[in-house]
């Protein structure tokens, strides 16, 4: 089935209903038709890649949490649109008042400088992690291996694989919103000890 090719409010009803029961590709394609959007409004506001990224993240991350509730949205694009903008708001009071928000990849720097009880959590965190990185496709795990372990920007990953750098940050995001749903399912108590970066 072509989604393009239907009907833009029904389509999206639709993929709605789907997502709202647990449907992994319809959530996906609405990622994909509203991730550069999203991403082009951060941009021109708060000026920063990274924080764009994060932010973007965050709010698919969100809706992937609360679907239950998203058959309730009669306007989709208008709410995407106000969750955005209170984001970018919210981000930029945020850096009036020097304060940044805490980034979900610092998951990979936990193990480092700690001792003891941290030590071990940490490293179960990683552990369980890891699992879930190997649940990733495997295009979509080469890319977030790419970026997070080789630490190559966006633009040599692209040239790398072949790809363009807007397939590259969709398959970061991707892989961020199910790990940190993967990580909330599977680490349970050790995510409230060491919390703050899956919120």
């Amino acid at each position: 089935m072509v989604y393009s090719n239907l009907q833009q409010g029904e389509d999206e009803k639709h993929l709605l209903e789907q997502i709202a029961g647990g449907d992994e590709r319809a959530f996906s394609i609405i990622m994909n038709r509203y991730a550069n959007r999203i991403y082009s409004y951060l941009i021109y506001w708060l000026k920063q890649p990274e924080l764009a990224e994060e932010i973007l993240q965050d709010i698919f991350t969100s809706l992937w949490k609360y679907r239950d509730n998203i058959t309730g949205i009669d306007n989709f694009p208008g709410y995407i649109f106000v969750i955005t903008r209170n984001r970018a708001k919210a981000a930029l009071k945020q850096q009036m008042l020097g304060s940044q928000p805490i980034n979900p990849d610092h998951l990979y720097k936990l193990t480092y400088g700690q001792t003891g009880q941290q030590e071990l959590e940490s490293k179960e965190l990683m552990e369980i992690l890891q699992r879930g990185i190997d649940q990733l496709p495997a295009r979509r795990k080469e890319v977030f291996f790419l970026s997070r372990k080789e630490d190559l920007t966006y633009e040599e990953i692209a040239q790398r694989l072949g790809i363009s750098r807007s397939a590259v940050r969709q398959h970061i995001v991707e892989a961020l919103v199910f790990l940190r749903h993967y990580l909330k399912k599977n680490a349970g108590i050790i995510i409230s000890i060491l919390a703050g970066f899956v919120r």
